[in-house]
């Protein structure tokens, strides 16, 4: 009788010390990973309004959100498992996180039917082909993809003209295609950005000069009884290069103080250039956005991911995505480990165009996914 009291008694003070752990840790431990948690989210939500230009440190929370991101929900159930209620309490201003929660993961339940080919339906791809030599055969394996899908527009960018028109499957749907617009071919370098359309193209032109082979291009094109402005971009990369890379595996694997910091120093100076650029590139497209009195769409290798500036600044209030309306879960278009991210867009005119259809081509042809879109012009 006595042993059994000892025991009850042993356990219970088992239980005080399990609580007055619990509460040290809710107490002393919890409030600094939940507040770098809160700073995060906000910073990376306030990265839409923040020109990199004006102040980076939020361009980087916006490129790490979808990471970021998965940390805050996995810490929210460990505050939930501990009932921390107070910290919980803390997160409340992250709801304003929701908007860039669905653009990132964009979530839809029901889809448009497909409709039926009409003169006013046409179907777009976006492709960044990687200069035709991230696999073998590239060139040939991309001109079947164009051929089997029979596309109306294809945008590409690192288009190397040399070598599609070397290649005897390209030089087939180059034929397909009798209407093109191709990147100001006044810059030093084969590497292009490149419309060719099934449909007449009227006009075209360049829409922002970046730098080197970065450019965004308009064509107006006759879909039916409508006139459309397409924006082909290719805004600027960040450039890292397959030795920044190795360098940068090489950092979780030990090195020298100094050399870590001074690789960190070049790599963060690289990037902020060209975010600056982009940046650049982005105001310019708006501008032509503001100009155009055709409905307009715009597309391609935005090299920035869907809560950036950069993106917002294009979107603005006149465009819709097609990935967020169409598309599930995290379309990441850039494929190369580890920088999964969603940098290839397809934006349109609201009032202008019916998205029908969105899917990302999981093709191992480039670096990047292509992007297939299927529109009808409104009437």
């Amino acid at each position: 009788m006595i042993r059994c009291q000892l025991q009850k008694e042993n356990s219970y003070g088992k239980w005080r010390k399990t609580e007055r752990l619990f509460s040290i840790l809710k107490s002393l431990i919890f409030p600094v990973p939940t507040l770098l948690l809160l700073v995060a989210m906000l910073g990376a939500w306030a990265c839409r309004f923040i020109a990199p230009s004006v102040f980076m440190p939020v361009a980087y929370l916006g490129l790490g959100f979808p990471l970021i991101l998965i940390v805050y929900i996995i810490w929210i159930i460990v505050l939930l498992i501990f009932g921390a209620w107070k910290q919980l309490l803390l997160l409340l201003p992250t709801v304003v996180c929701i908007p860039i929660m669905l653009d990132t993961f964009p979530v839809n339940i029901t889809s448009k039917p497909v409709a039926d080919a009409k003169s006013n339906t046409f179907k777009l791809l976006t492709y960044n082909v990687g200069a035709f030599q991230y696999s073998e055969n590239a060139t040939s394996k991309i001109a079947k993809l164009i051929e089997k899908e029979d596309f109306d527009i294809v945008c590409l960018q690192e288009y190397i003209e040399f070598r599609a028109k070397g290649d005897e499957n390209f030089k087939k749907i180059l034929a397909v295609y009798p209407y093109s617009t191709v990147g100001d071919m006044t810059v030093d370098s084969h590497n292009r950005v490149v419309t060719l359309s099934k449909h007449k193209i009227i006009k075209s032109g360049v829409a922002s000069k970046g730098k080197g082979n970065n450019r965004a291009i308009y064509s107006d094109i006759i879909i039916g009884n409508d006139t459309i402005r397409v924006i082909n971009a290719h805004l600027a990369s960040n450039h890292i290069s397959y030795a920044d890379k190795q360098e940068i595996d090489s950092i979780s694997h030990g090195l020298k103080v100094e050399k870590v910091k001074d690789k960190i120093h070049s790599l963060d100076k690289k990037v902020t250039n060209n975010y600056v650029i982009r940046e650049q590139m982005a105001n310019d497209i708006d501008s032509v956005i503001a100009l155009t009195k055709r409905r307009v769409l715009v597309c391609g290798d935005f090299n920035d991911v869907p809560v950036s500036y950069v993106y917002h600044k294009i979107k603005g209030e006149r465009l819709s995505v097609a990935n967020e309306e169409m598309g599930w879960g995290y379309n990441y278009t850039f494929r190369e480990a580890p920088f999964y991210f969603c940098i290839d867009h397809v934006l349109y005119q609201k009032d202008g165009f019916d998205c029908l259809d969105y899917e990302r081509l999981r093709v191992p042809y480039s670096d990047h996914y292509p992007s297939f879109v299927q529109f009808s012009v409104k009437q």
